[in-house]
């Protein structure tokens, strides 16, 4: 059954991909087919017997986030972070082998991704808080996982 899914999704994924090409929106396509690429993978990730609970119930979490039809202002960007986050961690977990078996599009897009999603919650995230800790005179260790 996975790999029908797989093989379904991929030959609708190119189909639309090589007529945006056609049409001259051949860029622009790539950069929205994230969004189902990234949808894709979390699904199969769920489905997938060599991720533990605990990744799945993020990849859950994140997938139910995505498909809510909530919109506050930020389209679908919101979407798309929080699902990076988790793949981000998930990755972590399990491996990019494994991550990188259900990712549909370029392996090196999957691990650019990681990099800015690591970069930022050091920057902005659990990093963020751990300085603030240390300024503080505090041992903090945060971990989201």
């Amino acid at each position: 059954m996975a790999e029908y899914m797989k093989d379904t999704y991929h030959s609708v994924r190119d189909a639309a991909l090589s007529g945006a090409d056609r049409l001259g929106a051949g860029k622009l396509a790539k950069i929205a087919a994230g969004a189902p690429d990234i949808l894709y993978t979390l699904t199969m990730l769920i489905r997938d017997g060599r991720v533990s609970k605990r990744s799945k119930f993020k990849l859950g979490i994140a997938a139910a986030y995505f498909a809510l039809p909530l919109d506050n202002g930020l389209g679908a960007l919101d979407d798309i972070y929080v699902a990076l986050v988790a793949l981000a961690e998930v990755m972590d977990d399990v491996g990019e082998d494994a991550l990188c078996e259900y990712w549909p599009g370029e392996a090196a897009d999957l691990m650019r991704f990681k990099a800015l999603m690591d970069s930022f919650n050091e920057k902005a995230g659990a990093g963020a808080i751990r300085r603030l800790g240390r300024k503080l005179g505090i041992g903090v260790e945060v971990s989201f996982s």
